[in-house]
């Protein structure tokens, strides 16, 4: 397995897999009809743009010239954020590929990052009930920030999520 940096030529691999994981890893969490709206289209537009703005950094892993994940990290978009506070923006791995240490490679990857970036702590949102997630960030090292939750509307369902935070070795 090879990790290299995304470029805008990934938008719509790293689409696919966005598209395909969330409604893998939200099934039960979110309505179908909400899930079955996200397009791999939208998505790949989004993407785009985002790294050709070099909005934050997007690492992609990759077998065979095949994606099978990807990780995008920057400066925490967080208004109570020190300025050494990093964010794991988002990171999905295909279905088929979950288990074999790919979120694993691509977090490690993204830790070596940021810390050479000068941060000194990483945080990130998840759903609550997202208990797939959560526990693998708490085998990363995440704690859960205590006191830092809040509600958004998807798909016309109340979701809680909460931060959990990871403090990076010098």
């Amino acid at each position: 397995m090879e990790i290299r940096r995304a470029t805008p030529d990934d938008a719509r691999a790293i689409a696919v897999i966005h598209v395909d994981a969330s409604r893998a890893a939200y099934q039960g969490l979110l309505p179908e009809a909400f899930l079955g709206s996200f397009t791999v289209e939208r998505r790949e537009a989004g993407w785009r743009q985002s790294l050709e703005a070099r909005e934050c950094e997007v690492w992609i892993a990759e077998e065979a010239g095949r994606p099978l994940g990807w990780i995008c990290v920057g400066k925490s978009r967080d208004d109570d954020a020190a300025p050494t506070t990093a964010e794991l923006w988002a990171m999905y791995v295909d279905p088929p590929s979950w288990h074999r240490g790919i979120g694993r490679a691509l977090w490690t990857k993204a830790q070596s990052h940021l810390g050479s970036a000068g941060f000194s702590c990483v945080t990130l949102w998840v759903f609550r009930d997202n208990g797939r997630a959560i526990g693998f960030y708490r085998s990363a090292g995440f704690i859960e920030d205590p006191g830092r939750a809040k509600t958004r509307q998807r798909g016309g369902v109340a979701l809680v999520e909460i931060r959990l935070r990871h403090q990076l070795t010098a």
